[in-house]
């Protein structure tokens, strides 16, 4: 009977090991998968600043290219600015896009925005003058 309490205490033992290494195998797993989720973030991470740097270096590069096309052809005189906001409201009315305005200007899509938008300012303003 002795043998027998022996081996049964030597049984559970080793069911005791075994269950303590396979819950250590568990947590090995799961904190690999933990890892490998956080590599796929990284370089999901990276190959988007990638794409990016690369767009962007390619937009550089073509407006360079632009800019040096311009500056070798005629060098054109600065046009006055009454002038400009006519023919700039006058093609957005025409149903030009602000990025074709801008190209055909030559000047940023920012100006042009805020140029239509005082055209409208300035719409309003003698419009509600005309009602008084």
């Amino acid at each position: 009977m002795t043998m027998e309490l022996v081996l049964m205490a030597i049984g559970g033992s080793t069911l005791l090991i075994l269950g303590g290494m396979v819950l250590i195998n568990v947590q090995h797993q799961a904190a690999v998968e933990r890892l490998d989720d956080r590599i796929a973030h990284l370089l999901a991470g990276v190959s988007l600043l990638t794409d990016t740097t690369e767009g962007a270096l390619r937009d550089v590069a073509s407006e360079i290219n632009r800019m040096a096309a311009t500056a070798s052809a005629e060098i054109p005189r600065p046009r006055p600015r009454a002038t400009t906001q006519r023919r700039i409201a006058g093609e957005a009315r025409r149903g030009r896009t602000v990025q074709d305005i801008a190209a055909s200007e030559q000047i940023s899509e920012g100006e042009v925005r805020l140029r239509l938008q005082l055209e409208k300012a300035h719409k309003e303003r003698v419009n509600h003058a005309s009602m008084r």
